[in-house]
């Protein structure tokens, strides 16, 4: 006995489950030339940091995870690029503690690759929710006016390229 009704359903439904698999995901809803949403979060010692404060300076926004290795190589990119520049402001924007990750692996990442940049704790996401992010890592850049400059999510093989145009030379 025959199924083909059965059997044509099943091909078309896993046809579909692959088109979605490999179809480009959108990573973030904000876009190079829109204004940067502001936002206040608390940094590690519980000191509140805006975006405001930083007008006049490019700052590059870094949204990351300690569980995420791709960020890890991005957070060492920007501390081994952007440390010494006093024209650039890097933040980073941290979701662990919505996985209930300790902030104690937060400071010890941060130690390990010698970061001194501000690691600021997005409870509740909602700057995430804000920009949009949906993968990691992310990066955007902010000029000085507070115009996205780039949006660059997964830190892949042109990230480096693009994130140093984007924030030009010092």
């Amino acid at each position: 006995m025959s199924y083909p009704s059965y059997r044509n359903t099943g091909i078309l439904a896993l046809l579909l489950v692959l088109v979605v698999m490999v179809a480009p995901a959108g990573a973030v809803s904000i876009v190079a030339g829109e204004r940067a949403p502001n936002f206040s979060l608390k940094d590690l010692e519980g000191k509140r940091v805006t975006l405001k404060q930083f007008q006049g300076k490019t700052v590059v926004i870094a949204f990351w995870s300690t569980w995420c290795s791709r960020c890890e190589e991005e957070l060492t990119f920007l501390r081994d690029q952007f440390g010494a520049r006093k024209d650039v402001a890097v933040l980073l924007v941290n979701q662990d503690g919505e996985k209930g990750v300790l902030l104690a692996k937060v400071r010890a990442l941060r130690d390990k690759l010698g970061i001194d940049f501000p690691i600021l704790l997005d409870e509740g996401l909602r700057t995430w929710e804000g920009y949009g992010i949906n993968a990691l890592p992310t990066s955007v850049v902010v000029d000085k006016n507070g115009e996205i400059k780039l949006v660059e999510p997964n830190f892949y093989w042109a990230s480096p390229d693009n994130l140093l145009e984007a924030v030009g030379k010092g």
